[in-house]
C-alpha cells in the first residue's frame, strides 16, 4: 500500500459456522473457505489483525460470550477500527418475523432458541469501549437480521458515543427476504477492493456504499442476492474501515481516467452480457439457439420502430413496445438490438427471415440495449451516463451532459416492468427524461401496458403487439409450422404432407390467439409425439387445444413424461416463486418441491 501514514489499530475477528453436530443436513464446508478469504482479504490488502481465538463453528455461548470479552476488554480504545465476519445459517422465525443465527449448538427440533441476531448490538456495543464497529453478515435473510441490529444499536449506543467517526456499520449478504449463496459475499467484496471502478489511487479510503455498489454491479453476484449497506450512529465522517490498498496522491489524473475508463468498461461488458444472454436468444424466438432463427413476421411493428429510429422527431422522444406475456415484445426489441448491433448485426439472415429495407434498422442505431431485469433506476441511469461516456448522478446532469451532441442519444430500455422498482424507474428517470428531452436523447422502451401511464405514453407513441395492425396471425401461424417441423428432430411433421402441416400450423395458431409462447408450447409437444396424431378437421380436437400458456406447460409434460409429470411439475413448482435468474438451489428448491400440492 503506497502513502500509507500511522493511523488507528485495525482489529478482524472472523468465524464461520458450517458444521451442525445436531443437523448434518445444515453442514456447508465451503463456509470455512469463505471465511479464510475474508481473512486474507483483510490482513494482506487491508492491513488488519485478525484475532482467531474464536475460530471455525462456534456455540451461541462461545459467539456471544467471546464478542462481548474482547469488545470490553481495557485493551480496547474508542479509536480502534474492529471489523467482525459472521458466515453462518441464517432463518426467520414467521411469528414476529424475528432473525436468528444458527450457531453450531443449533437445535434442529427446536430452532427459536437459536440466536437472536440483534443480539449481537448488545453485546458488542452495551457498556464497551468498541466505538467503531464493522459487522460483515454473510447469512441468509441477513437484510433483515441486520434491521433488528441496527434498531437495536440505537438503543445500545450510550452517550459515551461520542468523538468524530464514531459509530456502527452492517453490510449483510442479502437482503431481508432473500437467500445467500455460500461463499458469494468474500468474493463479490474482493472483488469491490480490487477494482480500479471503486476507487482508484487518490482517495486514502474506500468509500463503503461505492464498494457495496460495486458488489452489486458485479456480474459475479448471484441473480438472487443483494449486498446491503446500513450506517448506524455515525458522528462526522465514516470511519476508515477500507484504506485504499492502491493509495498513491501522485496518481490523482492518471487515476481519475483509469477508474472512469474501467467503470465505463465495466458498464459495457455487463450490457453484451445483458444482451446476449436476453435479448438476442429471444430475437431468434426459437428454444434452442443451435436450432437457428425462428423469427418471423411483425412487419408493421418492425416498420415503424425502423421509422422511429431513422427519422429523429424531437416531439416524439419515447417509444414503448407493448403487450401481453408471451407475445413476443423481447423478440421484437431484441431484433431490433440485434440489427443496429454493429457486430451482431451481420449474423441476421435477414434474406431468409425476409426483412424488407424499411423494417431493418441501421447499425449503431441504437446507442445501447439496457435490459431492465432487477436492476435499480440508479444503475439505469449509470448505464446509460456509462454508454454516453459521461458523468451523471441525476437526469438533470445527464441531459445537461448530452447537451450539444450532433445525433440524439438512443436507448433501448426493454423488461422495465421487471426492474426492482418498476414505477420508481418509469415516473423518476424515463419520463422526466423523456419530458425534457429537448431532442438530446430518444428512448425505445419495452413495457407491459399498466406502465403506460406511469411513462407518459399515448397511443400514438406506443406499439401494442397484441393490437389487430401488428398482431399478425399469419407470422403466428408460420411460426407454429416451423415449431412442427423444427421442435424435434424427428419430427413427424417433417414428413407429413404440406398442406397438412399448414392446417395444423394455422388451428394451433387460432387457439394461441397473439400468444407466440402457447404456439411455440403447443407445436413442440405435437411435434414430440411420434407419429401426426393432429386432426384439424374435427372440432373437437381443435377445441381441446391449449389457449393458455399453464395448460399447454401442463399438456407438454403429460404428453412427453406420462406417469413422470408429476415429479417434473413438483420439481418445476419453485420456478412459481422466482423472479429473474431463479431460486439457489441451496436450501431453499428441495423444501418447496416437496411441498404438499395443497400448500402449493
Amino acid at each position: 500500500m503506497n502513502d500509507t501514514v500511522p493511523g488507528p489499530r485495525r482489529i478482524l475477528i472472523a468465524t464461520a459456522i458450517g458444521h451442525y453436530p445436531k443437523a448434518p443436513q445444515w453442514d456447508r464446508p465451503t463456509l470455512a473457505a469463505a471465511r479464510e478469504k475474508i481473512v486474507d482479504l483483510f490482513t494482506r490488502k487491508l492491513g488488519y489483525q485478525h484475532i482467531g481465538d474464536l475460530g471455525l463453528d462456534p456455540t451461541r455461548d462461545q459467539l456471544t460470550r467471546h464478542l462481548r470479552a474482547f469488545c470490553r476488554s481495557s485493551d480496547r480504545q474508542p479509536d480502534d477500527l474492529i471489523a467482525v465476519y459472521i458466515a453462518a445459517h441464517g432463518e426467520v422465525i414467521e411469528e414476529g418475523r424475528e432473525h436468528l443465527l444458527l450457531t453450531s449448538d443449533t437445535d434442529p427440533d427446536d430452532i427459536t432458541d437459536a440466536l437472536p441476531t440483534v443480539e449481537l448490538a448488545r453485546k458488542m456495543l452495551l457498556d464497551t469501549n468498541a466505538r467503531r464497529v464493522l459487522l460483515m453478515l454473510d447469512a441468509c435473510y441477513s437484510g433483515r437480521g441486520g434491521n433488528e441490529l441496527a434498531a437495536a444499536a440505537m438503543v445500545n449506543m450510550t452517550e459515551s458515543w461520542t468523538g468524530a467517526g464514531s459509530g456502527l456499520v452492517v453490510i449483510t449478504s442479502a437482503q431481508p427476504d432473500e437467500q445467500a449463496q455460500a461463499g458469494a459475499f468474500p468474493q463479490l467484496l474482493q472483488g469491490a477492493v480490487d477494482s480500479l471502478a471503486t476507487a482508484g489511487y487518490v482517495p486514502a479510503t474506500l468509500a463503503l456504499d461505492a464498494v457495496v455498489s460495486a458488489m452489486n454491479n458485479s456480474p459475479e453476484r448471484p441473480g438472487f442476492q443483494r449486498i446491503r449497506l446500513t450506517q448506524i450512529g455515525l458522528t462526522g465522517e465514516v470511519p476508515p474501515f477500507l484504506p485504499n490498498p492502491r493509495h498513491n496522491r501522485r496518481m490523482n489524473d492518471v487515476d481519475l481516467a483509469i477508474q472512469q475508463a474501467s467503470e465505463w468498461e465495466a458498464q459495457a461488458e455487463q450490457r453484451e452480457v445483458e444482451y446476449r444472454s436476453r435479448l438476442l436468444v429471444r430475437s431468434m424466438g426459437s428454444p434452442d439457439v443451435n436450432a437457428g432463427w425462428w423469427f418471423t413476421g411483425r412487419r408493421a411493428a418492425l416498420t415503424d420502430i425502423t421509422s422511429w429510429l431513422s427519422l429523429p422527431d424531437p416531439t416524439r422522444p419515447m417509444l414503448a413496445v407493448t403487450a401481453a406475456p408471451g407475445s413476443g415484445k423481447t423478440a421484437v426489441l431484441g431484433l431490433i438490438a440485434t440489427l443496429t448491433h454493429r457486430a451482431w448485426q451481420k449474423t441476421v439472415p435477414r434474406d431468409a427471415l425476409g426483412l424488407p429495407k424499411d423494417a431493418t434498422p441501421d447499425p449503431g442505431a441504437v446507442d445501447v440495449t439496457i435490459y431492465a431485469q432487477n436492476l435499480t433506476t440508479d444503475q439505469i441511469l449509470q448505464g446509460i451516463a456509462a454508454a454516453a461516456r459521461i458523468t451523471a448522478g441525476t437526469p438533470g446532469e445527464l441531459l445537461a451532459a448530452l447537451t450539444g451532441r450532433e445525433q440524439p442519444f438512443t436507448i433501448l430500455i426493454d423488461a422495465v416492468d421487471e426492474a426492482a422498482d418498476p414505477e420508481r424507474l418509469a415516473s423518476q428517470l424515463l419520463s422526466p427524461l423523456a419530458s425534457f428531452a429537448a431532442g438530446r436523447l430518444r428512448l425505445l422502451v419495452g413495457t407491459r401496458p399498466h406502465l403506460l401511464s406511469r411513462l407518459g405514453v399515448g397511443r400514438d407513441d406506443s406499439i401494442d403487439l397484441d393490437a389487430d395492425r401488428y398482431a399478425d396471425p399469419e407470422a403466428l401461424a408460420e411460426y407454429a409450422a416451423q415449431g412442427l417441423l423444427s421442435a424435434r428432430a424427428n419430427s413427424p411433421y417433417a414428413h407429413a404432407d404440406p398442406e397438412q402441416v399448414r392446417a395444423v400450423a394455422s388451428a394451433v395458431a387460432e387457439a394461441a390467439d397473439t400468444s407466440f409462447l402457447v404456439a411455440r408450447i403447443v407445436s413442440s409437444t405435437l411435434a414430440a409425439a411420434q407419429s401426426v396424431v393432429a386432426d384439424p378437421q374435427d372440432p373437437l380436437w381443435r377445441a381441446g387445444l391449449p389457449r393458455a400458456a399453464g395448460d399447454a406447460m401442463r399438456e407438454d409434460l403429460a404428453t412427453r413424461l406420462g406417469e413422470d409429470a408429476q415429479r417434473a411439475r413438483d420439481l418445476l413448482r419453485p420456478l412459481a416463486f422466482a423472479e429473474g435468474q431463479g431460486l439457489p438451489w441451496e436450501d431453499l428448491w428441495a423444501p418447496l418441491a416437496s411441498m404438499p400440492l395443497s400448500l402449493s
